[in-house]
């Protein structure tokens, strides 16, 4: 009796240490990713149409996202978005005009740079954020006729408000 009680504290220090090695070993697996740059209100004025997108966050695993378009013939379009991250894995989940959420996982970041894909879905297959010294660059990529097709927008800081109104 005496002989098992007294190599109870051995067990349980080697079990704390692998524990321990077990969670280091998990933290260093999960790299932190850092997406604040992406954090502010964007917009791009260009021949009459405002795209104006918002991004509120990060808190936690979170942040959420707002885009609102009109063309000058008086077209609107939305999109609610978000990214999460999700049994570990950072996702972003767009909702163009209501349509109903589609997700693209964070395939590679940086320091300022994050690119979601989502290979099953035709275009976007793939979405792209960065900075460019001030500005915020988005791009979707994919295909649409079996073509690659990709579109690009270059944001300024700043709302809707700070575009020039038409005469």
């Amino acid at each position: 009796m005496l002989a098992s009680l007294s190599s109870r504290p051995i067990a349980m220090r080697t079990l704390a240490f692998v524990l321990l090695l077990a969670s280091t070993t998990v933290l260093r697996a999960t790299p932190t990713v850092d997406l604040s740059w992406l954090a502010g209100d964007w917009r791009r004025c260009q021949d009459g149409e405002i795209v104006e997108e918002r991004w509120l966050g990060p808190r936690g695993d979170l942040m959420v996202g707002a885009n609102l378009t009109s063309s000058p013939r008086g077209r609107t379009g939305f999109e609610h978005m978000r990214i999460a991250r999700v049994d570990g894995a950072w996702t972003f989940w767009a909702e163009p005009n209501g349509r109903a959420a589609t997700p693209f996982v964070l395939a590679e970041s940086g320091a300022r740079r994050a690119v979601f894909a989502n290979p099953e879905h035709v275009f976007p297959a793939r979405v792209v954020y960065w900075r460019d010294g001030a500005d915020l660059m988005a791009r979707i990529e994919g295909t649409i006729k079996d073509q690659p097709a990709a579109v690009e927008w270059r944001f300024s800081a700043g709302t809707a408000a700070d575009c020039p109104r038409s005469p």
